[in-house]
Protein backbone atom coordinates (compact mmCIF):
# COMPACT_ATOMS: atom_id res chain seq x y z
CA UNK A 1 0.00 0.00 0.00
CA UNK A 2 1.35 3.41 -0.98
CA UNK A 3 0.09 6.89 -0.19
CA UNK A 4 0.46 9.49 -2.97
CA UNK A 5 3.96 9.39 -4.42
CA UNK A 6 6.75 11.85 -5.02
CA UNK A 7 8.40 12.56 -8.35
CA UNK A 8 11.73 12.52 -6.48
CA UNK A 9 11.41 8.81 -5.70
CA UNK A 10 13.98 6.77 -7.71
CA UNK A 11 12.34 4.93 -10.61
CA UNK A 12 13.82 1.59 -9.49
CA UNK A 13 11.61 1.80 -6.41
CA UNK A 14 8.67 0.96 -8.68
CA UNK A 15 8.02 -2.60 -9.80
CA UNK A 16 6.11 -4.14 -12.68
CA UNK A 17 5.07 -7.73 -13.32
CA UNK A 18 3.88 -9.56 -16.42
CA UNK A 19 1.85 -12.68 -17.17
CA UNK A 20 1.91 -13.81 -20.78
CA UNK A 21 -0.14 -16.72 -22.10
CA UNK A 22 0.56 -17.42 -25.75
CA UNK A 23 -1.49 -20.65 -25.65
CA UNK A 24 1.16 -21.93 -28.07
CA UNK A 25 -0.44 -25.29 -28.79
CA UNK A 26 -3.66 -23.54 -29.81
CA UNK A 27 -1.66 -21.05 -31.92
CA UNK A 28 -4.28 -18.37 -31.35
CA UNK A 29 -2.25 -15.87 -29.33
CA UNK A 30 1.22 -16.75 -30.60
CA UNK A 31 3.50 -14.80 -30.98
CA UNK A 32 1.66 -11.75 -29.63
CA UNK A 33 2.18 -12.56 -25.95
CA UNK A 34 5.95 -12.52 -26.20
CA UNK A 35 5.84 -9.37 -28.30
CA UNK A 36 3.59 -7.67 -25.75
CA UNK A 37 5.96 -8.67 -22.95
CA UNK A 38 8.82 -7.08 -24.87
CA UNK A 39 6.83 -3.81 -25.04
CA UNK A 40 6.19 -3.86 -21.29
CA UNK A 41 9.85 -4.57 -20.55
CA UNK A 42 11.01 -1.76 -22.84
CA UNK A 43 8.64 0.95 -21.65
CA UNK A 44 8.63 0.23 -17.91
CA UNK A 45 11.97 -1.55 -17.51
CA UNK A 46 14.20 0.36 -19.95
CA UNK A 47 12.46 3.66 -20.67
CA UNK A 48 10.95 4.41 -17.25
CA UNK A 49 13.59 2.54 -15.25
CA UNK A 50 11.28 0.36 -13.16
CA UNK A 51 12.39 -3.03 -11.82
CA UNK A 52 10.74 -6.30 -12.83
CA UNK A 53 9.05 -8.19 -9.99
CA UNK A 54 8.24 -11.31 -12.05
CA UNK A 55 7.60 -12.48 -15.59
CA UNK A 56 5.60 -15.70 -15.99
CA UNK A 57 4.48 -17.41 -19.17
CA UNK A 58 1.98 -20.12 -20.12
CA UNK A 59 2.05 -23.07 -17.69
CA UNK A 60 4.07 -21.04 -15.17
CA UNK A 61 1.14 -18.62 -14.79
CA UNK A 62 -0.91 -19.57 -11.75
CA UNK A 63 -3.95 -18.27 -9.94
CA UNK A 64 -1.61 -17.06 -7.18
CA UNK A 65 0.00 -14.62 -9.64
CA UNK A 66 -3.19 -12.57 -9.38
CA UNK A 67 -2.71 -11.87 -5.69
CA UNK A 68 -5.06 -14.45 -4.22
CA UNK A 69 -3.23 -14.58 -0.90
CA UNK A 70 -2.55 -11.97 1.78
CA UNK A 71 0.41 -13.97 3.11
CA UNK A 72 3.50 -15.43 1.49
CA UNK A 73 3.67 -15.02 -2.27
CA UNK A 74 1.28 -12.22 -3.24
CA UNK A 75 1.70 -12.15 -7.00
CA UNK A 76 0.70 -8.92 -8.73
CA UNK A 77 0.00 -7.28 -5.38
CA UNK A 78 3.77 -7.01 -4.89
CA UNK A 79 4.18 -4.92 -8.08
CA UNK A 80 2.99 -1.37 -8.71
CA UNK A 81 1.82 -2.23 -12.25
CA UNK A 82 0.78 -5.62 -13.60
CA UNK A 83 0.14 -6.54 -17.24
CA UNK A 84 -1.73 -9.76 -18.04
CA UNK A 85 -2.09 -11.01 -21.62
CA UNK A 86 -4.27 -14.01 -22.31
CA UNK A 87 -7.85 -15.26 -22.65
CA UNK A 88 -10.86 -14.00 -20.74
CA UNK A 89 -13.98 -16.12 -20.38
CA UNK A 90 -17.53 -14.79 -20.24
CA UNK A 91 -19.85 -16.85 -18.08
CA UNK A 92 -23.45 -17.11 -16.96
CA UNK A 93 -24.92 -14.38 -14.75
CA UNK A 94 -22.31 -11.92 -16.08
CA UNK A 95 -19.49 -13.66 -14.20
CA UNK A 96 -16.13 -13.65 -15.98
CA UNK A 97 -12.76 -15.26 -15.38
CA UNK A 98 -9.23 -15.36 -16.74
CA UNK A 99 -8.45 -18.58 -18.59
CA UNK A 100 -5.17 -20.11 -17.48
CA UNK A 101 -3.04 -23.03 -18.62
CA UNK A 102 -3.45 -25.92 -18.04
CA UNK A 103 -7.07 -25.94 -19.17
CA UNK A 104 -8.59 -28.05 -16.42
CA UNK A 105 -11.44 -26.70 -14.32
CA UNK A 106 -8.88 -25.14 -11.97
CA UNK A 107 -7.18 -23.35 -14.86
CA UNK A 108 -8.91 -20.03 -14.35
CA UNK A 109 -8.92 -17.07 -11.99
CA UNK A 110 -12.23 -15.45 -11.06
CA UNK A 111 -13.12 -12.28 -9.20
CA UNK A 112 -14.00 -14.22 -6.07
CA UNK A 113 -10.41 -15.44 -5.87
CA UNK A 114 -9.13 -11.90 -5.33
CA UNK A 115 -11.94 -10.42 -3.23
CA UNK A 116 -10.40 -7.56 -1.19
CA UNK A 117 -6.94 -9.06 -1.75
CA UNK A 118 -5.21 -6.18 -3.61
CA UNK A 119 -4.07 -4.25 -0.56
CA UNK A 120 -0.27 -4.17 -0.72
CA UNK A 121 1.95 -2.53 -3.39
CA UNK A 122 -0.22 -2.80 -6.49
CA UNK A 123 -1.81 0.33 -7.93
CA UNK A 124 -2.78 -0.70 -11.48
CA UNK A 125 -3.51 -3.91 -13.39
CA UNK A 126 -4.07 -4.10 -17.15
CA UNK A 127 -5.96 -7.24 -18.21
CA UNK A 128 -5.34 -7.58 -21.95
CA UNK A 129 -8.06 -10.16 -22.54
CA UNK A 130 -11.71 -10.39 -23.50
CA UNK A 131 -14.79 -9.69 -21.37
CA UNK A 132 -13.35 -9.46 -17.84
CA UNK A 133 -14.53 -5.95 -16.97
CA UNK A 134 -18.09 -6.75 -18.06
CA UNK A 135 -18.28 -8.33 -14.59
CA UNK A 136 -18.50 -5.55 -11.97
CA UNK A 137 -17.43 -7.90 -9.18
CA UNK A 138 -13.80 -7.58 -10.33
CA UNK A 139 -13.89 -4.18 -8.67
CA UNK A 140 -14.06 -5.97 -5.33
CA UNK A 141 -10.34 -6.75 -5.65
CA UNK A 142 -9.57 -3.04 -5.20
CA UNK A 143 -9.09 -2.74 -1.47
CA UNK A 144 -6.17 -0.29 -1.68
CA UNK A 145 -5.17 -0.89 -5.31
CA UNK A 146 -6.31 1.91 -7.60
CA UNK A 147 -7.46 0.68 -10.97
CA UNK A 148 -8.15 -2.22 -13.36
CA UNK A 149 -7.89 -1.57 -17.10
CA UNK A 150 -9.54 -4.02 -19.48
CA UNK A 151 -12.39 -4.83 -21.84
CA UNK A 152 -16.09 -5.61 -21.60
CA UNK A 153 -16.32 -7.30 -25.02
CA UNK A 154 -14.19 -9.45 -27.23
CA UNK A 155 -10.84 -7.87 -28.20
CA UNK A 156 -7.89 -8.93 -30.32
CA UNK A 157 -4.16 -9.42 -29.68
CA UNK A 158 -2.25 -6.39 -30.92
CA UNK A 159 1.08 -4.97 -29.79
CA UNK A 160 -0.17 -1.47 -30.62
CA UNK A 161 -2.11 -1.48 -27.33
CA UNK A 162 0.90 -1.51 -24.97
CA UNK A 163 2.99 0.55 -27.40
CA UNK A 164 0.53 3.45 -27.52
CA UNK A 165 -0.55 3.14 -23.90
CA UNK A 166 2.98 3.48 -22.57
CA UNK A 167 3.89 6.10 -25.16
CA UNK A 168 1.11 8.36 -23.92
CA UNK A 169 1.55 7.47 -20.22
CA UNK A 170 5.37 7.59 -20.11
CA UNK A 171 6.57 9.83 -22.94
CA UNK A 172 3.64 12.25 -22.87
CA UNK A 173 2.82 12.11 -19.13
CA UNK A 174 -0.91 11.60 -19.77
CA UNK A 175 -3.20 10.27 -17.07
CA UNK A 176 -3.63 6.51 -17.12
CA UNK A 177 -7.28 6.82 -18.16
CA UNK A 178 -6.51 9.16 -21.07
CA UNK A 179 -3.52 7.08 -22.21
CA UNK A 180 -5.48 3.84 -22.11
CA UNK A 181 -8.55 5.28 -23.81
CA UNK A 182 -6.53 6.75 -26.67
CA UNK A 183 -4.47 3.56 -27.06
CA UNK A 184 -7.59 1.39 -27.34
CA UNK A 185 -9.22 3.74 -29.86
CA UNK A 186 -6.09 3.74 -32.03
CA UNK A 187 -5.72 -0.03 -31.78
CA UNK A 188 -9.27 -1.38 -32.11
CA UNK A 189 -12.53 -0.71 -33.95
CA UNK A 190 -16.18 -0.25 -33.09
CA UNK A 191 -16.66 -3.95 -32.29
CA UNK A 192 -14.56 -3.53 -29.13
CA UNK A 193 -15.53 -1.83 -25.86
CA UNK A 194 -12.79 -0.99 -23.37
CA UNK A 195 -13.22 0.06 -19.75
CA UNK A 196 -11.55 1.09 -16.52
CA UNK A 197 -12.73 0.40 -12.99
CA UNK A 198 -11.15 2.50 -10.23
CA UNK A 199 -11.39 2.50 -6.45
CA UNK A 200 -12.06 6.26 -6.24
CA UNK A 201 -13.20 8.94 -8.64
CA UNK A 202 -10.00 10.91 -8.01
CA UNK A 203 -7.89 7.90 -9.00
CA UNK A 204 -10.00 7.32 -12.11
CA UNK A 205 -9.52 10.79 -13.54
CA UNK A 206 -6.16 11.89 -12.10
CA UNK A 207 -3.78 8.95 -11.64
CA UNK A 208 -0.56 8.95 -13.67
CA UNK A 209 2.06 6.23 -13.67
CA UNK A 210 4.62 6.75 -10.92
CA UNK A 211 7.17 9.36 -11.95
CA UNK A 212 4.94 10.81 -14.69
CA UNK A 213 2.69 13.07 -12.65
CA UNK A 214 0.15 13.14 -9.84
CA UNK A 215 -1.01 9.90 -8.22
CA UNK A 216 -4.07 10.01 -5.98
CA UNK A 217 -3.83 8.54 -2.50
CA UNK A 218 -5.13 5.12 -1.51
CA UNK A 219 -8.70 4.96 -0.30
CA UNK A 220 -8.64 4.35 3.44
CA UNK A 221 -10.76 2.94 4.82
CA UNK A 222 -12.11 1.03 1.83
CA UNK A 223 -15.78 1.92 1.26
CA UNK A 224 -16.76 -0.91 -1.16
CA UNK A 225 -17.60 1.63 -3.91
CA UNK A 226 -15.80 1.60 -7.26
CA UNK A 227 -16.08 3.84 -10.32
CA UNK A 228 -16.61 2.49 -13.83
CA UNK A 229 -15.86 4.16 -17.16
CA UNK A 230 -16.53 2.41 -20.50
CA UNK A 231 -16.20 3.49 -24.13
CA UNK A 232 -16.52 2.14 -27.64
CA UNK A 233 -13.22 2.03 -29.57
CA UNK A 234 -14.60 3.52 -32.79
Amino acid sequence: MVIAGSLATPAMAYEYSTNIEDFTWLSDLTPYGTQVADKVKYWLGTKAGWSEEFYHTNESVTKEDFGTSNTGYQGLDSADFHYHFGHGLSGIYNNTSLRLLPLESTGKAASGDVYKKWDSDNEWALLDCCYVLSDPSWGNALKYSHMILGFTTVEYPDTDLPEYFFYFAVDQDWTILDAYQMATIITFGDDVNAAVRADTEEQLYNDHLWGQGYVAGDEYPDDDITYFYEWNCM
